[in-house]
Order: structure tokens, then sequence, then C-alpha cells
């Protein structure tokens, strides 16, 4: 029984030692962990040897996240798989708990625990699906950032530190993310179309249309995320795989403002990437 561990790795190598340090403490629950490592490079020795139980998939090139994440899977046995970020720590107790919780309510496919951001505070990881609204009321937008607590982006993003209970939400982050096999195995796996971005709410909007369930519980952990260890140095191929991902994660799914949202998200990447060109040459 247990948690199989999916980490994708690129260029994060200490943060991701902060992240496999973490998983020693975990006494309960904890089956095998995977690191993918899209960085093109063999694993540093001295984090080969710290960490010998882990299980080393290495990629020549950048496959993308997606495509990692199915790499790993296909090593996975155990009944629950867990996607987890390289720039995470886990603070307490995760699996175990998660593990029983999941067996008592078998219709859940996907469920993901609290994440918090570095600061402590709740972090975004229970979201509705992107509307209209999404482009302008999205969790890295400027609105949001500077009014975080407008109803609108509180509709689409769950930070609500009076929130304890399992809730039903269109989808929750890769950051980590908790997956039953059999869901797992009757939906498939992550759509490698999604090089980086958006891969996340794709699969739980496929589970979801399935029939199963997809739950932020906010009971369960937290989990600390850095977030951005291995993009900050990339921000020009970031912003372009976000962008790229928003247009086939709208067009994908026909609906029309769905179609409307692609074409902002288009307009938004070329308006982002503006917005950093400038920047540099104005330094």
């Amino acid at each position: 029984m247990g948690f199989d561990i999916i980490i994708v790795n690129y260029r994060c190598y200490e943060a991701l030692a902060a992240c496999l340090s973490a998983l020693e403490r975990e006494t309960e629950g904890l089956s095998r962990v995977f690191v993918v490592d899209n960085t093109g490079l063999s694993v540093p020795d001295d984090l080969a040897e710290r960490f010998p139980e882990v299980n080393w998939l290495l990629n020549r090139r950048n496959l993308g996240f997606a495509r990692a994440v199915n790499q790993g899977i296909a090593q996975t046995t155990a009944p629950y798989i867990c996607l987890l970020n390289p720039d995470t720590v886990i603070s307490g107790p995760l699996f175990g708990p998660m593990e029983e919780w999941l067996e008592d309510n078998p219709d859940v496919g996907i469920v993901g625990p609290k994440i918090q951001d570095g600061d402590g505070s709740v972090q975004g990881s229970a979201r509705a699906f992107p509307s209209l609204a999404t482009a302008f009321f999205g969790r890295t937008t400027l609105v949001s950032r500077l009014w975080p607590d407008n109803p609108i982006t509180r509709q689409n993003i769950l930070t609500d530190r009076s929130l304890h209970g399992p809730i039903d939400v269109d989808w929750v982050s890769g950051a980590c993310m908790a997956i039953r096999r059999s869901a797992m195995e009757e939906i498939g796996p992550m759509d490698q179309r999604f090089f980086l971005y958006w891969e996340d709410c794709d699969w739980c909007t496929r589970f979801r249309s399935a029939g199963w369930r997809v739950v932020y519980h906010p009971g369960l952990g937290p989990v600390i995320h850095y977030g951005g260890q291995s993009s900050r140095d990339a921000r020009w191929m970031t912003l372009y795989h976000f962008h790229r991902s928003a247009v086939l994660l709208y067009w994908k799914y026909d609906r029309t403002p769905a179609r409307i949202g692609s074409l902002l998200a288009a307009v938004g990447a070329v308006l982002r990437c503006g917005l950093l060109g400038l920047r540099l040459v104005l330094r």
C-alpha cells in the first residue's frame, strides 16, 4: 500500500535536496520515490550518494513536465501516486493521513493538500476552471496581487484560512497532487502536448468529466512550496509555455468563452513578453 512519489526536476538541485530530506522523515504511507531529471546532465554525485533509496530517471534533454510525469508513472506500482515539485517541503505527516482519507472516500480520484508559500500564507492551489475572468483575476495577475481578497479572485482561487474541511473543486495544483491509481488507469496519463503549465488543470478536468471527484483538503499538510525555482532563470521560455499551454487548454474544451479565452491568452503572451523585453532594455 501507500504512495509512490514522482518529482520532476529541472536545474533545481539545491531545493530538491531539501525536498528529499523532508521525505526521509515521512515514516508512514510512503513507498518509493522517483526523480525524473530533465536537466540533461548526470545527477550530482553527492546528491545520489546522499539519497541512495531514490530511483533516478535521467533524460538527456528537457522533455517537458507532463511527459516526465508519465515516465515516472510507468515505473510506479503503489495504489496511490503523489506528484511533488522539487521546490516543496513537507512540513508534517502527510501520506499516512492522506491514504487513510482516500480509503474512506473511494469516489475521489485526485486530492490536493493545503499548500503554503514560504512566508506561511496559503497558496492558491485549489482553483476554478479558467474563464474569461481568469485573464484579469488569475493567481499571478496584477489585480490579484494588488487586491488579493477581491470577490472575483476568491471565486477563482481558494485561499480562505477559515476553510478546514475538504471541498470539491475544479482542479488542484500539480505542485502536490495525490492520484488514485485505479482512477488514473481509467482516465489515462497526462496529456503530453502540455510541455509546461496547465497540464494539472487538464488532468483534473478529465477526471471530473469521467465522474471522479477532485478535492481540495486543507486539513492535509501543509506542504511548503517555494515556487519558481527551476524557471526563474528562463523567463522568456516560462512566459511562452505558460501562454501556449493556456491556449491549448482553452481550445481543447469546446466552449465559446474558452475559445475567446484562448485569444486573450495569446494576446497576453505578446504583451507580457513585450513588457519583459522593455524591462531588460531599460536596466
